[in-house]
């Protein structure tokens, strides 16, 4: 049996460390009636009957691109006219309030660089770690969301997203993907997250970039308010407290693209 997958959603994670599942959403509101467990993938693919597709890749890029890649080499699924969707949380600077939604138009590799215990630099042994995403699906995508009523001061925008496999907190290091960003000339970086490059990636491998967008939820800041450490702010009360919005907010974003399609 081969599954036709319309639409494929890759969250990160179902059950990590108490936090609001990415998954939780989208089975509240689809029926995920058909499993295929497939050999790379660490929990099935599940799909509805009309083809929306979706399985958690693990946290990290390696994670990422082996999913992706086992989900298009293997002949049980079709993704030849899928559209490809990561859809999660991501944490982001201060000027960007929690809830937020970043439909990415860039995708920059945080760890393609060259660092010194004082310094950073290009590295120059590696090429380009920057993936530019179809103008059309982040427009479409974009559109779509804007339809979406998102709570608070929370913004739909759209920009570049720093993905690295480091989990990072702190104003040094946020003026490192500042710097990284800006030699790619995609700066300013609006959100960072762990998945994004490794699944940019395989799809870049595949010929199949064009049919990916990423979207993020704000869940947290990437540096402490102003007199508070770095480790303070990371592990004080309230830091998770914002992963049950983004998440939600993020899925809304995306099911309004996905559910734009299906109707068409």
């Amino acid at each position: 049996m081969t599954a036709d997958v319309g639409a494929l959603i890759l969250p990160a994670f179902t059950d990590l460390s108490d936090l609001p599942a990415e998954t939780a959403p989208w089975e509240q509101a689809y029926e995920f009636t058909e499993t295929l467990e497939l050999d790379g993938l660490t929990q099935p693919l599940r799909y509805t009957d009309d083809g929306l597709g979706i399985v958690p890749t693990g946290v990290g890029k390696t994670a990422a691109a082996t999913t992706t890649s086992a989900l298009l080499t293997t002949e049980h699924v079709d993704l030849s006219e899928a559209l490809v969707l990561s859809v999660g949380v991501a944490g982001a600077p201060p000027s960007l309030p929690v809830g937020s939604v970043l439909v990415s138009d860039r995708i920059v590799d945080w760890d393609l660089k060259c660092r010194f215990p004082d310094d950073i630099a290009e590295n120059p042994y590696l090429g380009d770690g920057c993936y530019e995403l179809d103008e059309r699906l982040v427009a479409e995508i974009e559109r779509a969301g804007s339809s979406v009523d998102l709570d608070g001061s929370a913004e739909l925008l759209r920009g570049t997203n720093l993905c690295g496999d480091e989990l990072w907190h702190g104003e040094a290091l946020a003026e490192q993907a500042d710097w990284l960003a800006d030699q790619y000339d995609a700066a300013p970086y609006c959100v960072t997250e762990m998945e994004d490059a490794g699944t940019a990636a395989a799809l870049a491998r595949f010929g199949r970039l064009d049919s990916y967008c990423a979207i993020r939820g704000v869940s947290n800041h990437d540096r402490p308010p102003e007199g508070v450490s770095a480790r303070e702010s990371f592990f004080g009360d309230g830091f998770e407290d914002g992963f049950g919005r983004a998440v939600e907010n993020a899925v809304a974003v995306a099911r309004a693209v996905v559910d734009d399609r299906s109707t068409e």
